[in-house]
């Protein structure tokens, strides 16, 4: 006899949804957490790009809303344009977001990462300017 497929039948699709994997912050999540910062800070901070090019880098790196957020930013506007050091996790209290410090030649940013489940990849949802940049 045929098994019934377990999880959740989508209605629209018919695909079938199971649970996803809870996230756990573990060396692995850490350190991909930091490489998600580091790798959206270099792809953010190239205000030398016209629009289109630097959209077409950044934009897969970015969740829902931030894709909405930055999609008329001017990239000229940015005031970094090197990663100088190491990303460093500020707070981690969800193993879903995490707040990254980014270090760049105009000042530490702040980038807010979240992910939608311990399979999915770490992606930005916000940047943060340095203290005194506004």
């Amino acid at each position: 006899m045929a098994r019934a497929p377990s999880g959740i039948i989508d209605a629209d699709s018919g695909e079938t949804h199971g649970p996803r994997p809870v996230p756990v912050w573990d060396d692995e999540s850490r350190q991909s957490a930091i490489a998600a910062a580091e790798t959206v800070m270099r792809a953010y901070a190239r205000p030398n790009l016209g629009f289109d090019e630097w959209w077409a880098q950044l934009q897969p790196l970015l969740d829902q809303k931030a894709t909405a957020d930055y999609a008329y930013m001017d990239p000229s506007r940015i005031i970094a344009t090197t990663v100088t050091g190491p990303a460093v996790i500020t707070d981690d209290t969800s193993a879903y977001v995490a707040f990254v410090d980014v270090p760049t030649n105009a000042g530490t940013y702040g980038v807010v990462l979240s992910r939608a489940d311990a399979a999915a990849p770490w992606l930005a949802g916000r940047f943060i300017l340095p203290e005194g940049v506004n």
